[in-house]
């Protein structure tokens, strides 16, 4: 009998184990794998899917929302309405990160309403900013990051808070 509890209890926990892998899978472990508030923006070069040049300098105005997603994360794939109905002044700069046929989707669903780069892994704006977890969303002013997080609603939080002096 006492081996039947073990055993159960055994089962039990690698059952218990296995569902919080798949779990946290689809969780941002935590706000470790993203740049700190204050950091500058890291120079980069890229395209966006239009043609347009992307550096450095998009972020270097008043205030913009920076997002870096990936095709594999649903978190991510989560935070596109939001960035899609986003009223702000100017359109929110969008990395897709993934394989190109994995990325299509994100980006007709955010169209006109961000300016989009697609990338593979480890991409020329995923190695400047050395982003290891995603979503990354971050509130930039005038080239500093001035919030980063998992999730579309902390930086807009962040967004009502005036600038401060450096």
């Amino acid at each position: 009998m006492a081996f039947g509890t073990f055993g159960l209890v055994l089962v039990l926990g690698r059952r218990v184990r296995a569902v919080t892998e798949r779990v946290n899978m689809f969780l941002p472990a935590s706000d470790g794998g993203l740049p700190h508030p204050g950091t500058p923006v890291p120079e980069f070069s890229a395209v966006s899917v239009d043609g347009t040049p992307v550096s450095q300098a998009e972020l270097s105005g008043p205030e913009r929302i920076f997002a870096m997603l990936t095709t594999e994360c649903a978190s991510c794939h989560d935070q596109v309405p939001g960035l899609r109905d986003l009223d702000a002044p100017v359109r929110p700069l969008v990395v897709i990160i993934g394989p190109p046929e994995k990325r299509a989707g994100m980006v007709t669903a955010l169209g006109d309403r961000a300016l989009l780069v697609e990338e593979l892994d480890q991409g020329p704006i995923t190695k400047a900013f050395d982003i290891q977890e995603f979503p990354a969303v971050l509130l930039v002013r005038e080239g500093v990051i001035q919030h980063a997080g998992h999730g579309l609603a902390g930086v807009l939080e962040s967004a009502k808070t005036p600038a401060r002096a450096h």
